[in-house]
């Protein structure tokens, strides 16, 4: 197999998921985040795909880099918006994300593709350390901030939506822990290894598109009603 082949086949799968959901659910209250957390998804598995057949590596891992870097951000954002959480604390995280971003843009060398084979890729990045403070401390705070909700606000909260973003991010971060755990090897390929894993969100994104949230089901009943 060519060195990216599993990009390109999991960018196939995410294309196909967005599509659906944009024929099928674009009425839905949270289409917008949905379609933005799988644009993401796929453009990273396309950006990698082409950095691992040799085009133009310079600009494309900076690319794949700055795609996967609004991922976390994008993830709270819809996860706030299904709990109803009204502050948006949001943007501190896009702020974040926007600076890492320019960042690596703007500076030569700050990613480099070390290597790559059919199923990930390994990059050496600039301040690495910091980027994983910032990519798995989101990460880690929108799970506690979902559970939190569903246990200290369960009867504010559409439990079935919480629940549906909140089982998308334990799709992909505990295999993702387990395989870590198991083999510290795989550590450094952390980045491409878990957007894999992603396709579980994907996946469930999508489902979570054909299901009606509590909102749309009151507001439903209320135009009945009337």
């Amino acid at each position: 197999m060519l060195p990216g082949t599993l990009s390109i086949i999991f960018f196939g799968i995410e294309f196909f998921i967005l599509v659906a959901v944009i024929i099928f659910n674009r009425k839905h209250p949270f289409f917008w985040s949905i379609a933005m957390m799988l644009v993401l998804l796929q453009l990273y598995q396309l950006a990698e795909f082409l950095i691992c057949i040799g085009v133009n590596e310079n600009i494309t891992g900076k690319i794949a880099y700055t795609i996967i870097t609004f991922l976390p951000p994008m993830g709270y954002f819809l996860s706030s918006k299904v709990v109803g959480w009204k502050f948006p604390d949001y943007w501190i995280g896009f702020a974040a994300a926007t600076g890492f971003s320019l960042y690596y843009i703007v500076t030569p060398g700050s990613v480099v593709l070390d290597s790559c084979n059919p199923f990930y890729a390994v990059y050496s990045v600039h301040h690495s350390f910091y980027y994983g403070i910032y990519y798995m401390g989101i990460l880690v705070y929108s799970i506690f901030f979902l559970a939190a909700h569903l246990i200290f606000r369960r009867n504010k909260v559409d439990r079935k939506s919480s629940l549906f973003v909140l089982i998308g991010y334990l799709s992909f971060l505990v295999p993702m822990y387990l395989m870590v755990w198991v083999d510290s090897y795989f550590a450094t390929k952390v980045p491409s290894i878990m957007c894999k894993y992603a396709l579980l969100l994907a996946v469930i994104l999508g489902v979570f598109s054909f299901i009606k949230p509590k909102i749309l089901e009151t507001q439903t009943i209320e135009k009945k009603v009337e």
